[in-house]
């Protein structure tokens, strides 16, 4: 009986190990908590010429171009990841987008063939500015089965033509309560918040992403972005990349300071980002694309600085 127990506690320990062992990465050239910005080496010959009161921002969930997959179920090669890779640059080229917001991309990890796909976007488009904020870091994934993904390193990031100045990565609560082992395994609930500074006016911009789950399913979760928005929000905010279904009640939470930008495809039309009051959103569309990579078009933003109110005399 004796010798039975040992081996089932050497049994639990090992597996307690290889679990720790498993989510132990940690993301090179990411500073815990607040992320790192990164600029394109070389990626300018001049700088940019500021915009003109204007920007248009895009926004993409890449699922780390793994979807869809063959009918086979084998996992896509290098060079087809490449090609979907590809494919989201031409889209962001012809939207005309300033600044392009990344939802989760793999940054070097083994089930891409280690392509960094932030990297490999910014490299393509030639902008000097790029941030990144980490949300899932583990050294094995054993799923699926037949053939793990191995060591993941992912995340969301921001790619941008005028300077970067702040990038934050704040963690959001899981959904779930897992257990803490557990819960390092997957994905975290995460927003990002980078400053840009456009001439004279710096936007701060923030994304928010679910982690595990496609939508930030939980009232707790709103609760702490929301509390998070409160504390950081200026005028010229934008919130994009939170899920269409949370962000009306997000907009509660933040007692309506920021204004609810739809769609504009139907006549209710579907809330799509929060645009702070030193703002005016000229156009919001979902784009159509022949090969999207798994039920998430991106996201069309196309936005003006506000104008001062002017009174009867002209002044502010």
């Amino acid at each position: 009986m004796i010798p039975l127990l040992i081996c089932i506690v050497l049994l639990l320990l090992l597996l307690l190990g290889g679990v720790l062992w498993a989510s132990g990465a940690e993301m090179p050239r990411i500073t815990q908590g607040s992320g790192i910005i990164e600029a394109i080496p070389d990626a300018l010959e001049t700088e940019p010429s500021q915009p003109s009161g204007q920007l248009i921002l895009l926004s993409y969930r890449l699922r780390y171009a793994q979807s869809p997959q063959a009918p086979s179920g084998e996992p896509p090669d290098a060079a087809t990841i490449c090609d979907r890779l590809d494919q989201v640059i031409e889209t962001i080229v012809a939207s005309g987008a300033d600044i392009v917001f990344l939802q989760e991309a793999d940054f070097s990890s083994q089930r891409t063939h280690e392509i960094d796909q932030l990297y490999y976007i910014a490299a393509a488009l030639g902008w000097g500015y790029a941030a990144r904020a980490s949300t899932w870091e583990c050294r094995y994934w054993p799923w699926p089965l037949k053939q793990p993904a191995g060591r993941i390193r992912a995340g969301m990031g921001v790619i941008s033509r005028y300077r970067l100045v702040q990038n934050v990565r704040q963690r959001l609560p899981q959904a779930r309560p897992y257990p803490p082992l557990v819960a390092r395994l997957f994905p975290s609930p995460t927003v990002q918040m980078v400053d840009v500074q456009c001439g004279g006016t710096t936007l701060r911009l923030l994304q928010a992403d679910g982690g595990a789950h496609d939508v930030l399913e939980s009232r707790r979760q709103l609760q702490a972005l929301a509390s998070f928005i409160r504390d950081v929000q200026t005028p010229t905010s934008v919130l994009m990349a939170a899920q269409p279904s949370s962000l009306a009640e997000l907009s509660t939470e933040l007692d309506h300071r920021f204004r609810v930008v739809t769609d504009g495809a139907s006549s209710a039309g579907i809330a799509q980002a929060l645009v702070g009051a030193g703002l005016n959103p000229l156009e919001t569309r979902v784009l159509s694309v022949e090969a999207p990579i798994l039920g998430h078009p991106p996201l069309v933003l196309h936005l003006r600085w506000a104008l001062p109110l002017m009174g009867m005399n002209g002044s502010v």
